[in-house]
């Protein structure tokens, strides 16, 4: 159809006439009302006249509820009453009002007349003290308080690997947030406040430090596992194998999510090698002996048998957990922690004595030295007895070290470890030439001829006042004899 001059004209004619007849009737609505976009404290009143939105912000005061809802099913209830809520000045409201009519309604439809109206007040004494006796601060039997803990690096003991253990949020509240997130909810009569909306109440929470999707975390969990993916293991002998791993190298790796490290203890790792060493040190154990008399004793102390040097054990492992494992073999094991792909992380070492007993009993730690070669000491009878392939081959008297605490010759299981033929033995207050040295502990004691002219005075208790320095002097025959008949390594039992 077409639509000619004139009818066009009539057209536009009655359009105008229309809209200004529909802005007519808009401004009539509102010249008693609020314009629209008019709030109390974000209550909505857009079109309300003055005495109905009064009326309903005043119902809303009395009756007034807030349920506060917090994580792990926390709840908080908050009346109006407890907190003294009431409805503000009214000449302050009726101002705003007044001020509102001053402007062209039209100009709310464009964002020039939006009105919010502070039009309650509040104790905010009463708010705060209420909110420092919550529940949701203070928490009770059934609602506990935690602290957010970081995300870090675990040992999973099924994996045999490092993982990422998730952050764990808690439900401790950052206070300042709390009050000021309850005050907004209170002054704008929301009945409702979710603490566990991030969005909307984000900081409300303390906040762990650290997340699980952090990418410094993950950093950190390719360093655990480095240090963690090591096999050292020791060749102890018949068949015996001493091996540190993942399930006790994981104690000796302290993460720190605070400072973002990942750090190898040495002195942990030193405190299992101490262990290690101690399981397999007989020195100074006691050991069941049958004397010469046929008596059998324990005897304890001294020097003879096993010990693993602690100072080699500690480099020789520790330069092996600095080596970082191949990537290829780190990813094997961490897909199947198998045997097989154990053995591509494994160090194979020997152990490192700084003492060596005859032979290694490790069901029997005591039955670790020779009894079949063997000298002993008899403090008591004062004698010496040297025994050859099970057999008493000599035995003589002696005189031992003075009964005094800088001359005594000390009990104890020892063995050789030194002969010459000549020897100065020197002291604070002596310098003593000697032959047929036979040395039995580093501090000095041994097994020597003295040219002391006092033999003929012997007796079983003549040491106690004339003994020696605390050597074990012998005539000159009989130096010769034990010398001649010991080997370096042969147990010496000093007993009384």
């Amino acid at each position: 159809m077409r639509i000619t001059k004139k009818q066009g004209g009539i057209i536009g004619g009655a359009i105008a006439v229309v809209v200004i007849a529909a802005a007519i009737g808009v401004h009539t609505h509102y010249q008693n009302r609020w314009y629209p976009g008019s709030t109390f404290n974000k209550v909505d009143v857009s079109g309300m006249t003055y005495d109905e939105s009064v009326k309903k912000v005043k119902k809303s005061i009395d009756s007034y509820q807030l349920k506060i809802k917090g994580r792990n099913k926390g709840q908080e209830m908050i009346s109006g009453k407890e907190i003294d809520l009431a409805f503000t000045s009214e000449e302050k409201v009726k101002e705003a009002y007044d001020a509102q009519h001053k402007k062209s309604v039209f100009s709310a439809f464009f964002g020039g007349s939006k009105t919010n109206v502070t039009a309650v007040t509040l104790s905010e004494k009463k708010l705060n003290k209420k909110l420092k006796q919550s529940v949701l601060v203070k928490g009770n039997d059934s609602y506990k308080i935690t602290k957010p803990v970081d995300a870090t690096i675990t040992y999973d003991a099924n994996k045999k690997y490092g993982v990422i253990q998730k952050e764990d949020k808690g439900n401790y509240l950052n206070r300042k947030e709390f009050y000021n997130a309850t005050k907004r909810s209170v002054e704008s009569l929301s009945k409702t406040l979710n603490l566990t909306d991030e969005k909307n109440n984000p900081d409300v929470y303390v906040k762990p430090g650290l997340y699980h999707d952090d990418e410094q975390l993950k950093q950190m969990q390719t360093t655990y596992n480095e240090y963690l993916f090591h096999f050292i293991q020791w060749d102890m002998g018949n068949g015996v194998k001493e091996t540190l791993g993942p399930d006790a190298l994981k104690d000796c790796i302290t993460v720190n999510t605070k400072k973002r490290t990942v750090k190898l203890s040495q002195a942990k790792v030193e405190k299992w090698l101490e262990s290690f060493c101690l399981k397999y040190k007989t020195q100074g154990i006691a050991r069941t002996f049958k004397t010469h008399s046929g008596k059998k004793i324990k005897v304890s102390g001294g020097d003879y048998g096993w010990r693993i040097d602690y100072d080699k054990v500690i480099a020789q492992t520790m330069k092996a957990l600095k080596k970082t494992p191949e990537a290829s073999a780190i990813a094997a094991y961490e897909k199947d922690p198998s045997t097989k792909n154990e053995q591509a992380l494994l160090t194979s070492l020997k152990p490192e004595y700084s003492h060596k007993g005859y032979r290694m009993d490790y069901t029997n730690k005591q039955n670790d030295w020779d009894t079949q070669n063997y000298s002993e000491v008899d403090l008591s009878a004062q004698e010496v007895f040297v025994y050859r392939k099970g057999k008493l081959v000599f035995s003589t008297t002696c005189i031992t070290g003075k009964a005094t605490p800088d001359r005594i010759t000390r009990t104890g299981v020892y063995d050789i470890k030194e002969k010459k033929l000549t020897k100065t033995l020197t002291g604070a207050d002596y310098s003593v030439p000697t032959r047929y040295w036979t040395r039995i502990m580093w501090t000095g004691t041994g097994y020597h001829y003295s040219s002391r002219g006092d033999w003929g005075s012997w007796s079983p208790t003549y040491y106690k006042t004339n003994g020696s320095h605390g050597c074990v002097n012998l005539t000159l025959s009989d130096a010769r004899s034990v010398y001649n008949l010991t080997k370096i390594g042969d147990p010496v039992f000093i007993h009384y």
